[in-house]
């Protein structure tokens, strides 16, 4: 028998005896996460007799974030999404819930209602609020990352969560556009740390938003064009 002819007949035998040359990978347990916002910061408590009432539309979340997975930016126009690490709940879910569980506790400096017309009507004030999430994902863009790390070398960057809210505001007869965005800083890429900077992210974009709504009810008008 040949040299050739042993290799061959070793290779048939290790088959048949479900064997094989390649190297077993062990598989990649995957995970689902939620947002959970941090008690800080908190959400606005009424000062007055009554909260401002507030009706909600629409919240959507911009296609390229829209998914399940979470969502990575590599560089200029190149995103990746995490088929191993995902959001148990759609995005678009998760912020509408966690905007109703805000707005629906006892005590609160806003509370949903079913049509801000009608509690007008009441002689409530009220606005009308749609809601485009702009932004969820991890910065993970190398030259990016060098220029923030410049500015504070003592501490390790690794990547940043970025959420992003576009509003519309609709008041009595007016409406009127509001921005917030939020980062923070993830000093080691794991999804478990990217999820807790995004939610920190998240809460700091939902206190702000609030703030645009009661600046909407204390001004009556707001900022008119």
């Amino acid at each position: 028998m040949t040299r050739w002819s042993a290799i061959v007949l070793l290779l048939i035998v290790g088959l048949l005896g479900g064997c094989t040359l390649v190297p077993e990978r062990e598989p990649v347990d995957r995970s689902w996460f939620l947002l959970e916002l941090p008690a800080e910061p908190a959400p606005r408590l009424a000062e007055g007799d009554q909260p401002l009432a507030v009706e909600l539309g629409s919240v959507r979340v911009a296609p390229a974030y829209s998914g399940k997975g979470l969502v990575y930016r590599l560089g200029d126009h190149r995103y990746e999404s995490d088929y191993y690490n995902e959001w148990f709940l759609r995005p678009a879910e998760q912020v509408e819930q966690l905007l109703r569980e805000r707005w629906t506790r006892s005590g609160s400096a806003l509370e949903l209602v079913d049509n801000a017309e009608a509690a007008r009507a009441e002689g409530r004030t009220a606005v009308q609020l749609h809601v485009l999430v702009t932004a969820l994902y991890g910065d993970l863009d190398a030259t990016r990352l060098e220029g923030q790390a410049a500015t504070d070398p003592g501490t390790p960057l690794r990547g940043v969560g970025r959420v992003g809210l576009r509003t519309q505001i609709r008041g009595d007869g007016h409406a009127r556009l509001a921005h917030m965005e939020s980062e923070h800083g993830i000093d080691r890429r794991s999804a478990a740390r990217l999820v807790a900077a995004l939610s920190q992210a998240t809460a700091d974009v939902l206190a702000e938003l609030e703030e645009q709504l009661l600046r909407e009810g204390d001004t009556g008008t707001g900022d008119r064009p």
